[in-house]
This record gives structure tokens, sequence and C-alpha cells, in this order.
């Protein structure tokens, strides 16, 4: 034989070698591909089943939404009645308040009226009753619907 048989004889040897210590790592890469080939062949599967459950989900939160807004319609007449008779009370709560200061400022007026110790009892019962008559008159006339 001559030297250049002898050279591919080792380099025959060296590859049947590198084949022989191979052959476990790549049957192992074999069974992952195959793994990997069956994982992505059911992916088109799963993704539809994903996107229905995701489409059901998002029709029943729609509807909710809609159930929510009609409820909320039905609901706003209710919330109106009840922010015009908050406005009520409140304007007559106001009118209320506005006489009382009124009646305080006169009382103290009629108290500083008076300076007789003796008659200063009669003197404030004299001016409650002329005041309340008076004032009597002005709140009914002063009342939204009274007229």
């Amino acid at each position: 034989m001559d030297w250049l048989g002898i050279g591919v004889l080792i380099i025959g040897i060296a590859l049947l070698i590198l084949t022989i210590i191979l052959i476990k790592p790549l049957t192992k890469l074999s069974a992952v591909l195959e793994s990997l080939r069956i994982t992505t062949n059911r992916l088109p599967t799963m993704l539809d089943e994903v996107t229905g459950q995701a489409t059901e989900v998002f029709e029943k939160g729609n509807e909710t939404f809609r159930n929510v807004n009609d409820q909320v319609k039905e609901f706003n007449p209710l919330l109106n009645i009840l922010q015009e008779a908050g406005e009520a009370s409140q304007q007559l709560s106001s009118l209320a308040l506005d006489k009382t200061m009124t009646f305080k400022k006169n009382t103290s007026e009629a108290k500083e009226f008076s300076p007789r110790p003796q008659l200063q009892g009669f003197y404030r019962f004299l001016a409650l009753v002329f005041y309340l008559s008076q004032k009597r008159k002005d709140l009914k006339n002063a009342l939204p619907n009274s007229k």
C-alpha cells in the first residue's frame, strides 16, 4: 500500500468511529424533532379552541354591558326624580334658613326696643305675635306652589 491508501484508510476508520459515537445523540435529536412535529401539528387545533373560547368570553362580556346599560337607562329617571327632590328640599331649607335668620334679627331688634325689665316679656310676646302674623303672609307668598 502506498501512503495515499493508508491515509484514506485512516480517514475512513475515523469517520466510522465518529459515526458510531454520534448514533446515540442523533437518535435523541430525532426523538426531540418528532415530539416537536407532533406538538406543532396540534397547535392549529389548540389555537382554534382558544380563539373560540375568547370569542365566547367577549360575547358574554358585551351582553353583560348591554344589560348594565339597559338597567342604567331604567334607573336614570329615578335618579332625576331624586335630584329634583333634593333641589326642592335645598330651596325649602334655604328659604327656612333665611326666614329664621330674619326672625332672629328682628327678635334681637325687638329686645333692644323694650328696655324696661317689668314689661320686657310682654313686649317680646307682642313683637313675636306681630312678627309671626306678618311673616306668615310672606312665607305663603314665598312658597313656589302657593300662588
